[in-house]
């Protein structure tokens, strides 16, 4: 009988062809991490897409997937549109990327999502690219990658976490994933979901936790090391003024360029200058791979409310499942870090 983890590579390599990963640069000798970002599309998960083509051109990761969940900010058809565009700019288009996840237990915001498409089709010029649905679902690319690896993979998540719970449902796959990063959550500050369902809920939930509760709470308690990056973190880096003039003035590659261009967006400015923008899903990819972590983490028993008013709330209590929490985070360190990044 076939193993899982046979059938999910030939899967794979019916469902991308010939196609391989690009390499790494080989300009470094060492053996790069190989990673899978999981993401939903909204303009902070491109700008953390930069961030990752970055640091595989430096051999610091071997990004060896890109998934996209649609039930998160971005427009389904559009979410993948804008992930194969941006690859492109990086000069990565051969990454293999899919998407998934349709649904989730709670809505996004129909004007969220297209105020996140306003932004990223002015930033990545890519409004008129017609859609091309993916060979495979999210799911499936994830779980395969990490099966094919010889190495445990590292998974960034930046969206709800549909698409790693779905993943997780074949075998061998949680084991195969050696840390999970992702944003999400909120311990000690309040929540930010917002939209027309918004007072159905006691204001306690970061929006990823709260569109797929059970999701979460399964991705929690099913790996073996996860970082959580929540609210109480990524508020302590707002994108100022100050740093988007900084980023272009001194960005010089595409990928610095790229997330210029987003932060500059008209849609987005506003908030940039009333404080109410932050670096949200590129905290958690600096967590891991800058030179100097920018999160102070703490191992912390954690849960997620699955029902009620509180749905989707992360909350510490003895009954929950060990995590790294993040609770702090220096916007300095974070800001030479992603830009050192970015800059190669």
């Amino acid at each position: 009988m076939f193993s899982s983890r046979a059938v999910l590579a030939a899967l794979l390599a019916c469902a991308l062809g010939a196609a391989a990963v690009p390499a790494a640069s080989a300009a470094q000798p060492s053996s790069p991490v190989p990673v899978v970002f999981d993401g939903d599309s909204d303009f902070a998960d491109i700008a953390t897409l930069a961030y990752l083509c970055q640091a595989h051109k430096q051999r610091r990761i071997d990004l060896r997937a890109v998934t996209v969940t649609n039930n998160g900010a971005g427009i389904p058809g559009r979410a993948l549109t804008h992930v194969r565009t941006a690859l492109g700019k990086c000069g990565l288009s051969g990454v293999p990327v899919a998407d998934g996840s349709d649904t989730g237990a709670n809505p996004m915001p129909a004007d969220s999502r297209a105020w996140t498409e306003s932004i990223l089709n002015g930033a990545l010029g890519d409004a008129g690219v017609p859609d091309r649905p993916s060979r495979i679902r999210a799911s499936t690319l994830l779980a395969a990658t990490v099966l094919k690896s010889a190495k445990p993979v590292v998974v960034i998540a930046t969206g709800p976490l549909t698409n790693v719970a779905k993943a997780m449902n074949v075998p061998g796959v949680a084991q195969r994933i050696s840390r999970l990063s992702v944003m999400g959550g909120a311990f000690d500050v309040p929540g930010n979901v917002f939209g027309p369902d918004a007072e159905k809920f006691d204001g306690t939930q970061e929006v990823n936790m709260w569109l797929d509760p059970a999701s979460a709470d399964k991705v929690f308690a099913g790996l073996r090391r996860v970082d959580i990056v929540p609210l109480d973190a990524t508020n302590d880096v707002p994108i100022t003024p100050s740093y988007v003039e900084r980023l272009g003035r001194e960005g010089r590659t595409a990928e610095a360029k790229l997330v210029h261009s987003i932060v500059t967006q008209p849609d987005l400015t506003p908030y940039v200058h009333d404080g109410t923008a932050f670096w949200w899903d590129t905290l958690a990819s600096s967590e891991v791979f800058d030179a100097v972590s920018p999160v102070k983490l703490r191992q912390t028993k954690v849960d997620v409310r699955q029902n009620g008013a509180a749905a989707g709330r992360t909350y510490v209590t003895p009954k929950g499942t060990s995590q790294n929490v993040g609770y702090d985070a220096d916007p300095a360190t974070y800001e030479n870090g992603f830009l050192k990044m970015l800059n190669g």
